[in-house]
């Protein structure tokens, strides 16, 4: 399914135990199971989120990044492209909720731990 984050610029990254990625239209895709970002002419990040990737200038380029695309699959994995060709994929999760999209109007869609995509309106 296309989550409707398409054309929004990521405002805000926040770190912690989880990653946090804001949208100048007051979306939020929290990440808090690995995640795989690859940026062409960069290293990259492949991992779980975790206080120290305040560290990774990779991550924290996310910010000011517009989504191009934002896909979640019936199986729970997450993929945003971004206009500059970069890509955040994030997999399900066996034993945890790996990621989810709350928007202010009521949406949100959540991976389901085991596998699984949960959608509410």
């Amino acid at each position: 399914m296309e989550l409707p984050l398409n054309g929004h610029t990521i405002a805000s990254v926040e770190f912690g135990y989880s990653l946090a990625l804001r949208t100048n239209h007051d979306y939020e895709v929290r990440i808090e199971s690995s995640f795989q970002l690859d940026d062409d002419g960069a290293d990259g990040f492949r991992g779980a989120p975790e206080s120290m990737l305040t560290d990774n200038i990779d991550v924290r380029r996310l910010e000011g990044r517009l989504v191009a695309s934002a896909h979640a699959s019936d199986d729970g994995d997450l993929r945003i492209e971004f206009a500059d060709c970069a890509s955040l994929m994030v997999s399900f999760d066996p034993d945890f909720e790996a990621w989810t999209v709350v928007a202010p109007e009521g949406f949100k869609a959540v991976s389901v731990a085991g596998g699984g995509l949960s959608v509410w309106n």
